[in-house]
């Protein structure tokens, strides 16, 4: 009997004021394109509720982050990703203030994630979003020691994919990248009009991955996962490259999609086609 061939897993980290189920409806182009490739996605919701008061707290409702004025605690929310205000919205983590960059990972979320790797476990790789990729690179400095796991209830991830993510900023968790520097094979992708995580601190997290592991991948919007064909084929391709796992192909690959790496941004070549069938996040 032929044996049937086992899924390979990928974890996925929501960003802040949005929701598993949320990311996953944002994800749907990726999605579909990895699924194709053989994997499995998992979609965590973050432990800590984001309520409306708590955003009119943190952020009023005089401006927002990129200056623009606030008609609601949701438009902030929206800017996040969450584009429905009947969602609950969640983060990985909460800050006092929204100007300061002291705060807590808390132990709950830290059981969280754990409890769901042994149950959902393991992953060959790791992709999030904004604050979901900022824990995400954090964890993977030590990912197993972070989470009180195992070797055999989590072995070395493959990959990890950061879409608008950031090295935290919290002096207490500087020496993490430091003493421990990622190093498996990462992919950075940045929005060239993103107005909520900058060019910088996107580097920040890039520089904080091992050199000739680490690829930088632009695309011409903002502060989205892009769903198009032609972006997640890239993205795609270079899990393939990087795993080195060409059992099943996505639609319309090529040598050429794939990103290479390096120090330099590479550019996504059609505005159109990078916005075409995906929501903002």
């Amino acid at each position: 009997m032929a044996s049937i061939a086992t899924k390979r897993k990928v974890l996925m980290l929501h960003g802040f004021t949005q929701s598993g189920q949320l990311f996953r409806s944002k994800t749907g182009g990726l999605r579909k394109n990895l699924t194709k490739l053989g994997f499995e996605l998992y979609y965590p919701t973050a432990p800590h509720l984001v309520t409306k008061a708590l955003l009119k707290r943190l952020y009023g409702t005089s401006e927002n982050i990129d200056g623009d004025p606030l008609k609601s605690p949701l438009d902030l929310a929206s800017k996040f990703g969450s584009s429905n205000s009947t969602d609950e919205i969640y983060g990985w983590y909460l800050k006092e203030d929204p100007h300061s960059a002291s705060f807590d990972i808390e132990t709950s979320t830290l059981t969280l994630l754990h409890d769901f790797v042994v149950e959902n476990g393991p992953f060959d790789g790791l992709i999030g979003f904004s604050q979901g990729a900022g824990f995400g690179g954090y964890l993977l400095t030590n990912f197993n020691e972070l989470l009180n796991l195992t070797k055999q209830e989590q072995p070395d991830f493959q990959f990890f994919i950061s879409y608008s993510g950031f090295k935290l900023d919290d002096i207490k968790y500087q020496e993490a990248y430091t003493r421990s520097p990622i190093s498996i094979p990462s992919l950075h992708v940045q929005g060239e009009l993103d107005t909520v995580v900058s060019e910088i601190r996107v580097m920040s997290l890039f520089n904080a991955c091992e050199g000739g592991k680490r690829t930088l991948l632009k695309h011409p919007g903002g502060h989205f996962v892009p769903n198009s064909k032609h972006f997640t084929v890239q993205v795609c391709n270079w899990i393939q490259t990087t795993t080195g796992n060409y059992t099943n192909t996505v639609d319309n690959a090529s040598a050429k999609d794939v990103p290479k790496e390096s120090m330099e941004p590479t550019f996504d070549d059609s505005f159109l086609d990078a916005i075409d069938s995906m929501g903002k996040i």
